[in-house]
């Protein structure tokens, strides 16, 4: 895997579980948000680790690490 397909493929990750993070935290599923934050800051390490840049467009922060 290219550097490029696993920015590509952790970026995509990230989305997922920050999509989801966002339905659990609509339904107050406080398990739920608790193992998905875990989930995100732990991809969001592994990006950092490796110099991924994972913004979303406009440079703002991930939704979930908010």
């Amino acid at each position: 895997m290219s550097e490029s397909e696993f920015a590509a493929e952790l970026r995509a990750r990230i989305a997922d579980v920050d999509d989801e993070l966002e339905l659990m935290r609509r339904d107050s599923d406080d398990y739920a948000v608790e193992v998905l934050t875990g989930r995100l800051e732990n991809l969001l390490r592994i990006a950092a680790r490796h110099g991924v840049d994972v913004r979303p467009p406009g440079g703002g922060p991930v939704a979930g690490a908010a």
